[in-house]
């Protein structure tokens, strides 16, 4: 992708809209998208005269007549934006069609012949941001909204687009500017004794800032479950149960299941998203291959390797159980217990196979868990889905305490912020150490260039580019 071309003012087109709706929108915008619209018009183009900014209106397409003939394309609505008075701060057309590939393709066609150019990924965002339309961290948040798959990871995305990020980072980087310039302004009245301009005086109101970066650089964990979901693991002894456990809670078959101890061989990820008693939260799930202390098979050995790899990065870990085990069988799950070595603050036991235990297995499991010390937040059937819900509901009560948050609090959720604002409390930290005047206001200049890119500041075009690359197009 040449993203030199984000930095260019030519007229640019894309389909704003997934192929195969009943309307497609395409976005038009640059110094020529109303002179294509007036040639898309064809002979009505007198009636188009008459119209007003933002007004919908009526209008057959053709194909602007470049084959000599105007051919129709589309029986279609339109609107235009003259600028500044638009979503990117130039002239802007959109134009709304019948659904159908064939259609947008025929008008994107069409455009392209009059002289407009495909978009590249956000760049109409780019544009946005580039002409004062909008800020960086709301452009971002825009595509964090597109790609959200829970409700708390869109209520993250719609505070960050209404400023709710941005107004933090803004008063943190006024905070450093004015110590900066009262660290300076220090250096000149240094013969004369005020208090507000003390180098102790000003560290203290450094440390301030300082907590603040440090509670909002601790918050990049939440925000990234939140937003892309808690990393949860199933461990357990072979045969277990935890393969027909993860397709019962997916809905699906998606891992192999069957009674040959041993079947699951590789992690098996997938997605969810659970709602219960009012909390959402989005699952990374894992299933593991079952764990056992030796075995002759050398891939199963290491798939039971990449279980224990998983069960130490997780998040949390579901350990599954089977209710019909024997004393044996207990006695390799505490192994397994042992081996994750999970606090159990971490972890939940999910028993399988309810439908074929008898009340005795019952009574064994129950003395085995009061050893494993993990909370049992269900005992199911995979076969009939009984307590499938519950477990659901178990699991979902301590996975949402990982993503939980105080109502408006800010989250970062992008790892170039979270980079930003650690680069930040870097400097601030050296500032602390300062032994002079002129270098505590020095570090704090650096402090508060490290923090410039959350907010759009000192971002070269190149970084810009890269970081509209990643959104949609027509975005």
């Amino acid at each position: 992708m040449d993203q030199s071309k984000y930095l260019s003012h030519d007229t640019i087109h894309a389909l704003a809209t997934p192929v195969g709706g009943a309307l497609s929108v395409v976005r038009v915008s640059g110094p020529g998208a109303i002179r294509a619209l007036e040639r898309l018009h064809g002979p009505e183009a007198a009636r188009f005269a008459g119209r007003a900014p933002r007004e919908m209106f009526r209008v057959k397409l053709t194909d602007g007549g470049v084959s000599g003939h105007p051919e129709t394309l589309d029986d279609a609505m339109a609107a235009f934006y003259v600028a500044p008075k638009s979503q990117t701060g130039e002239d802007l057309v959109e134009l709304f069609l019948h659904g159908g590939p064939i259609v947008a393709e025929r008008v994107l066609r069409a455009l392209e012949d009059l002289g407009s150019r495909q978009a590249l990924p956000g760049e109409f965002s780019f544009r946005a941001v580039r002409n004062g339309k909008t800020s960086i961290t709301a452009a971002q948040a825009v595509a964090e909204l597109v790609a959200a798959t829970n409700d708390g990871a869109a209520k993250l995305a719609l505070e960050k687009m209404e400023g709710s990020q941005a107004r933090l980072i803004t008063e943190l980087a006024e905070g450093l500017r004015r110590l900066s310039t009262m660290g300076e302004l220090g250096i000149d009245f240094a013969d004369q004794d005020v208090e507000e301009l003390s180098l102790p005086f000003l560290k203290g109101r450094a440390r301030e800032i300082l907590a603040r970066l440090n509670e909002l650089g601790n918050s990049f964990d939440r925000g990234e479950k939140i937003q892309s979901g808690v990393r949860v693991a199933f461990v357990g002894r072979p045969n277990a149960g935890k393969s027909s456990l993860f397709n019962a809670l997916l809905g699906e078959e998606r891992s192999i299941v069957s009674e040959i101890a041993g079947t699951t061989r590789d992690v098996v990820r997938e997605r969810l998203t659970l709602r219960a008693d009012g909390a959402t939260v989005t699952l990374r799930l894992e299933d593991t291959a079952g764990i056992r202390e030796t075995t002759e098979d050398r891939i199963e050995a290491e798939g039971i390797e990449r279980s224990r790899r998983a069960a130490e990065g997780a998040d949390f870990v579901i350990l599954v159980a089977d209710a019909t085990a024997t004393d044996a069988e207990w006695v390799e799950t505490k192994a397994v217990w042992e081996a994750i070595g999970r606090p159990s603050a971490k972890a939940v036991v999910v028993l399988t196979k309810r439908d074929q235990a008898a009340e005795a297995e019952f009574l064994r499991a129950k003395e085995a868990l009061s050893e494993i010390r993990a909370p049992l937040v269900g005992i199911v059937s995979s076969k009939t889905s009984e307590g499938i819900s519950d477990a659901a509901k178990g699991i979902v009560g301590y996975c949402a305490k990982f993503t939980a948050r105080a109502p408006g609090e800010v989250l970062l959720t992008r790892f170039d912020h979270l980079r930003a604002v650690r680069d930040t409390v870097t400097h601030l930290e050296r500032a602390l150490e300062a032994t002079e005047e002129d270098l505590f206001a020095a570090d704090l200049r650096q402090a508060l260039v490290a923090l410039g890119p959350v907010i759009g500041e000192t971002l070269p075009d190149d970084i810009l580019g890269r970081i509209f690359s990643e959104f949609c197009i027509g975005k």
